[in-house]
């Protein structure tokens, strides 16, 4: 499911969409739905009761990829096929106390958002509008004293840097945190012995 629709962009343009656009409107909007979720590492659209398949290793804890994460409710299990029951779900592992052995664990699973924020929904439209004033083949065009740049067609659909600055809150970090301490005396603001 897109993260906007013709009918967003059509307000944001000032004008309704014409029949013979919807069709590229339509795709524009599918692509930037799928490079905006995979630059975020999540997927932001609503998905109902979809099947999720995880290769579980053994072990008590079977943790769900970080992509599905966002408001993840999980309304079964099933492990080779047969209902799983005893297991708990804290947002981002399920957790079993007879452990999970080693085959296949499907969810039947609820995730995204349920309504997507106004400010994904702006950065779709607005892409999908810079997309659109782009004469495929056209990487950049200057007005004063006229200056084209060519590029390969499909370059042009890509995430602008602005598009990627404004995604940073709903991108998931790939790295963890780590504290740093140095060993020795504790020392003042000034770099003195404290």
């Amino acid at each position: 499911m897109p993260l906007a629709t013709a009918e967003d962009v059509a307000a944001r343009i000032g004008r309704p969409v014409l029949a013979d656009e919807q069709p590229r409107i339509n795709a524009f909007l599918r692509d930037v739905t799928g490079l905006i979720e995979d630059y975020c590492g999540r997927d932001m659209a609503r998905r109902t009761n979809q099947l999720i398949t995880l290769y579980a290793e053994g072990g008590c804890v079977l943790t769900v990829p970080a992509r599905y994460q966002t408001f993840l409710t999980v309304a079964g299990v099933l492990e080779d096929g047969q209902e799983v029951t005893g297991w708990t779900f804290n947002g981002r592992e399920l957790i079993r106390e007879a452990g999970w052995g080693e085959s296949a664990v499907t969810l039947t699973a609820s995730w995204g958002y349920e309504v997507v924020p106004d400010s994904i929904t702006a950065l779709a439209c607005s892409e999908v509008i810079r997309w659109l004033a782009l004469t495929p083949g056209v990487g950049r065009e200057r007005v004063g004293e006229v200056e084209v740049e060519f590029s390969a067609p499909s370059s042009a659909q890509t995430l602008s840097p602005a598009t990627r600055t404004s995604l940073t809150p709903y991108r998931r970090s790939r790295l963890g945190s780590l504290t740093l301490r140095r060993e020795g005396p504790s020392l003042s603001v000034r770099g003195w012995p404290a």
